[in-house]
């Protein structure tokens, strides 16, 4: 399954999910043009910003790409030439995340290694800063053992909510495989994952997420700042809640 290297770069695999169905909302809700562009390119420009700027940054020992996985031609039409990120077609991501979350792992196989990171993201949630990707890339990026990753633990909290700082030697070199949003205790999207865990993600079906094989395994929260970060696009009705701020 994974690719052999000789002191090569890890690798974090941005994995953009825009493959839903949309029931509630009426019409495609990743093609409605919201703040002068179709919903699904405002989180996908800030990610291909992020990429763009990290890639010719050389003292960053990591590199990132971005894929675009989705059921919809006119996705695929309007990144058509985008050298910067690559487009899978997914038919059956209308029948389930799990479809989507395969076709992304699947366009990667050949490239990926033990030590790479699976960032998944969805398309509907506008509002997502750059810097709460930037804390994901920075988690993944740390070396376990460094002074780094021993502050950025120290400054999470534990995945039972009770906001204990993690402030032991054993906890803070703990090798996480999960890292996931979360807005005060309720976690949610992106989700990011150890590509050790890749198995499990394949075994997914229907519409289960990756959530699924989240829960088996003790996560590191990533806390963003204001809670409309993870808020979720379904209805025409959202469009609106915080558009105003």
């Amino acid at each position: 399954m994974f690719r052999k290297y000789i002191k090569s770069k890890n690798m974090i695999h941005i994995i953009y999910m825009a493959a839903g169905n949309s029931r509630r909302f009426g019409s495609n809700k990743l093609l409605h043009i919201w703040q002068g562009k179709m919903l699904y390119r405002h989180t996908l420009d800030m990610l291909s910003d992020i990429v763009s700027s990290r890639k010719i940054n050389e003292d960053i020992d990591y590199d990132i790409t971005l894929t675009v996985v989705t059921q919809y031609d006119r996705i695929i039409a309007d990144l058509d030439g985008r050298k910067d990120i690559n487009t899978v077609f997914c038919g059956d991501s209308r029948l389930g995340a799990s479809y989507t979350i395969k076709a992304g792992i699947n366009s990667l196989m050949g490239r990926l290694k033990k030590d790479d990171w699976l960032l998944f993201i969805v398309a509907d949630q506008p509002y997502l800063s750059e810097k709460t990707i930037l804390k994901f890339i920075e988690a993944a990026s740390q070396d376990k053992k460094s002074e780094d990753y021993k502050m950025l633990l120290a400054n999470g909290e534990k995945n039972n909510g009770d906001y204990e700082n993690i402030l032991s030697e054993e906890k803070n070199s703990k090798d996480y495989k999960v890292f996931s949003a979360r807005y005060r205790a309720k976690a949610g999207n992106p989700c990011m994952f150890s590509c050790e865990l890749i198995p499990e993600l394949l075994e997914l079906s229907g519409d289960s997420g990756g959530r699924k094989v989240a829960k088996r395994h003790e996560c590191f929260y990533i806390d963003v700042e204001d809670g409309k970060e993870l808020f979720d696009i379904d209805s025409e009705k959202d469009i609106n809640i915080y558009s105003q701020d």
